[in-house]
């Protein structure tokens, strides 16, 4: 069961104030809230959004605390277009469940090959820790080479590429926090 109706009433709002603020129905939210309907991701962030609550405070605690253990047969593997990047995504995907407040991915990129064709910026901020390899990541006009056991933080907004100027893969591992899951868009290897 949500937690939905207990933080309302605690912020002293009625449904009808809460679904004005949300842009739902007032019905829609009762339904919610007596678990009569399961609410989407996107309803779930705009109603923590009102609270100010990150999502997962909406949940009800046996929901949090339910088996977060995910296999390596159930982590999601994507690759780039060009197939020199391939991301295995080691923190569950969104759910109305649980929300991850980190995205954690492996990655492994092809030899003489970058992740993107222009450098990205995102409103997260990313730490890198590189497993095999040398990787090179270039944050706006400066570059830093990472080594095996080497790590560095992305500063969020900064425009950044991750490169592999070397003979042999890299890989390593990226977390994003908070997630961003833009990522799961790329081919699935399979398909």
């Amino acid at each position: 069961m949500l937690k939905i109706r207990e933080y309302r009433k605690q912020r002293k709002l009625t449904i009808k104030e809460l679904a004005a603020m949300t842009g739902m129905s007032i019905s829609y939210i009762s339904q919610v809230e007596r678990g009569e309907i399961d609410p989407s991701l996107s309803s779930l962030r705009k109603i923590a959004s009102v609270f100010q609550l990150p999502l997962y405070m909406l949940l009800d605690d046996e929901e949090i605390m339910g088996n977060l253990t995910l296999r390596k047969d159930q982590q999601l593997v994507r690759v780039s277009e060009d197939g020199s990047t391939t991301y295995r995504f080691l923190t569950p995907i969104p759910s109305p469940e649980y929300s991850p407040q980190s995205l954690l991915m492996n990655f492994t990129l092809a030899p003489h090959a970058q992740d993107v064709p222009e450098p990205v910026r995102h409103s997260s901020e990313e730490m890198i820790y590189v497993m095999e390899g040398q990787l090179t990541i270039q944050i706006g006009n400066s570059d830093i080479v990472l080594n095996p056991g080497d790590t560095t933080v992305i500063q969020k907004n900064l425009p950044h590429i991750c490169k592999n100027c070397s003979d042999k893969p890299v890989t390593g591992i990226s977390v994003i926090s908070p997630p961003i899951w833009g990522r799961m868009d790329l081919m699935d290897p399979e398909a």
